[in-house]
């Protein structure tokens, strides 16, 4: 039965509850992690699904006043499904990061099987079929233009490959996680915030957040300075945090002051602008 407005607003609700707090990853919410080519994401996202499965703050990352950046309050389950590292390259960078014996996790792996499909009943139910088998508490798909062969720039066509990612989460109350491409830029097209995405904007639409990665320092340099951006839906805004890729595939988070020197590959620290938040 429908209820009367003032009943509806004066009845508690429960909070949210978040994988990763400050409203970036909602319990059954959707991440999409986009950025241009070579832009370290994948390398990005091994460090935040594994932060996930470790029970750690993405990145060990905190502020001056002690208070997580992005934080994580317990160990999660996840899978992760890949189509362009495949079984060897996947593995290398999984044991630079955590060694070839690792404590046992709750993180698992399917690589570069490219029947796994959103847009086609046989791809859906290969996909299903690994969710049913280990029930995780989020999956990623990286990246989503692997997952179907529709038209990114057809709103109906990747609405409908988007739909097949909420049947996911609705059935298995999981999340999702998205890794795409950000769209090249122009003087005649600029392109802000979600708009960035390549494609239809019915990707951005759909999502809960949008971390945008975007390289700083310049292709030769080995450990490179990255920053992430985020929007929200369901959270306060949150400044954009520099990072470093290191080589062995660590992510590590540079601090509040940071200021990347782009020309020399060099930092300096600077005055921080704003207080940080004060919980989560």
């Amino acid at each position: 039965m429908p209820e009367r407005i003032d009943d509806f607003l004066t009845k508690e609700q429960p909070s949210i509850p978040m994988l990763i707090g400050r409203g970036v990853l909602p319990v059954c919410g959707k991440v999409v992690i986009g950025g241009p080519p070579k832009s370290n994401k994948s390398f990005l996202v091994l460090n935040v699904i594994l932060a996930l499965a470790q029970g750690r703050n993405i990145f060990d990352a905190c502020y001056d006043n002690k208070m997580p950046v992005l934080p994580v309050a317990r160990r999660y389950k996840v899978l992760y499904v890949e189509q362009e590292l495949g079984p060897y390259g996947l593995k290398d960078r999984l044991v630079a990061l955590v060694g070839a014996a690792p404590k046992p996790l709750e993180f698992y792996v399917k690589t570069r099987d490219m029947g796994m499909r959103l847009d086609t009943p046989e791809g859906r139910k290969l996909i299903w079929d690994e969710v049913a088998a280990c029930q995780p508490d989020v999956v990623i798909f990286d990246p989503l233009a692997k997952f179907h062969l529709s038209d990114e720039n057809s709103a109906q066509q990747m609405g409908a490959v988007m739909r097949a990612g909420d049947r996911l989460i609705e059935e298995f109350k999981c999340a999702v996680i998205y890794i795409h491409h950000t769209g090249k830029e122009s003087f005649e097209h600029p392109r802000h915030g979600g708009d960035r995405l390549r494609g239809s904007s019915a990707i951005f639409a759909d999502c809960d957040t949008l971390m945008e990665v975007t390289r700083l320092s310049k292709g030769h340099i080995k450990e490179p300075i990255l920053k992430l951006t985020f929007e929200l839906r369901r959270g306060e805004p949150i400044d954009p945090i520099i990072v470093q890729r290191l080589r062995d595939g660590r992510v590590i988070y540079k601090g509040e002051n940071f200021t990347h020197g782009e020309s020399t590959g060099q930092s300096v620290n600077r005055p921080s602008k704003e207080e940080p938040y004060k919980g989560l």
